[in-house]
């Protein structure tokens, strides 16, 4: 590998730091909540993080068995990389905003998530969350 002509090693070392700090975004609507979601993608520490959070443990006859719930999931994942929350042009700070969850007695954004959005909004939006997050990559989209 050669170096880039106009950029030294240390360039060409923080634009790399630079990007991979740089998370990617992206702006969904939900009709019928005439909101507006951006989006951003979490690092792998975060999703193992949350994945762990919604994890629920039970021991069958001495053996342990996990399963991922998986509405809490999506509810803190969409919490978690709520960057911006606008509704009918109201800017809010994200899904813990006070003016939801003390309006709705709620502890918190990701029970704000489960009350507003329904069934497959949840979904979607968490499969949306996972795409910025790099999930759902192939390797063939990675070679170019």
């Amino acid at each position: 590998m050669s170096l880039n002509e106009n950029m030294s090693e240390e360039q060409i070392l923080d634009s790399l730091f630079e990007a991979a700090d740089k998370l990617p975004e992206e702006t969904v609507r939900i009709q019928r909540l005439d909101m507006l979601m951006t989006l951003r993608g979490l690092t792998s520490s975060k999703v193992d993080s949350i994945r762990e959070r919604c994890t629920v443990r039970k021991t069958v006859k001495g053996r342990t068995e996990e399963k991922v719930d998986g509405e809490t999931f999506n509810a803190l994942l969409i919490s978690e990389a709520t960057a911006k929350l606008e509704v009918k042009g109201l800017s809010l700070n994200g899904w813990g905003d006070p003016r939801i969850t003390s309006r709705l007695k709620l502890s918190g954004g990701e029970q704000a998530v489960r009350r507003m959005l329904l069934a497959g909004e949840l979904n979607a939006v968490g499969d949306k969350v996972l795409e910025l997050s790099g999930f759902g990559v192939e390797l063939e989209d990675l070679k170019n």
